[in-house]
């Protein structure tokens, strides 16, 4: 079994190419299927959806892929973004709502602006799939128990096997490692577990890797 980190340094074949933001997962069968590759480098938009058969190697701190960084740019876009207009309101001597305009006598009395472009940023998630972040909340069935870290996973098929979970306060964290049987449903921004708080507690513990 091995960790996928996320958050972490990623090399392509020929240099660095990024960051690890984003673990795409079909939660049916409990499969990682994608990951997420953040470049300000990109063309057009930063983020990649990387298929999870062109990682070759993985350590805690750093993830290496099977491809260049021009193959890279090629892959489709996890986020993008496109634009709409928003009309600005129009005061007398052409003020708008919320600028900072002072009247002029000489300004006509209603000046037209062309109107805001308003930036729109589009997930794009494969059907039937779910994004895993880090840091995304995870809630026991009794409330909020932590955050994830990683996912864990056996690396001949990308089955993910555990989730790990980052939970306490700073002066006393500690890794668990819950069973992805343990996983009841993703629904936006937090993992709802099958288990009550003291369940998790019993969990048994791993390093902490960061």
């Amino acid at each position: 079994m091995v960790d996928i980190p996320i958050n972490v340094e990623v090399d392509c074949s020929n240099g660095p190419c990024g960051r690890s933001k984003h673990v795409i997962v079909n939660p049916i069968i409990h499969k990682v299927t994608h990951l997420v590759v953040e470049d300000r480098r990109f063309p057009g938009e930063s983020t990649r959806l990387v298929p999870a058969e062109k990682v070759a190697d993985m350590t805690p701190n750093r993830i290496r892929l099977a491809c260049t960084w021009e193959e890279l740019v090629t892959l489709e876009p996890f986020v993008t973004t496109r634009y709409v207009k928003v009309p600005r309101p129009l005061y007398p001597g052409g003020l708008f709502a919320g600028d900072e305009y002072t009247f002029d006598a000489y300004t006509e009395p209603y000046v037209l602006y062309d109107d805001d472009l308003k930036p729109i940023p589009e997930v794009h998630v494969p059907t039937g799939e779910v994004d895993i972040h880090r840091g995304m909340k995870v809630e026991a069935t009794d409330g909020k128990i932590g955050q994830v870290e990683a996912l864990v996973v056996e690396p001949e098929n990308w089955d993910i096997t555990h989730l790990t979970l980052q939970e306490g306060h700073f002066w006393g964290k500690r890794e668990i490692a819950v069973p992805i049987s343990a996983v009841d449903r993703v629904a936006e921004d937090t993992i709802y577990l099958k288990l009550d708080k003291q369940e998790v507690e019993s969990l048994p513990s791993v390093p902490l890797k960061r």
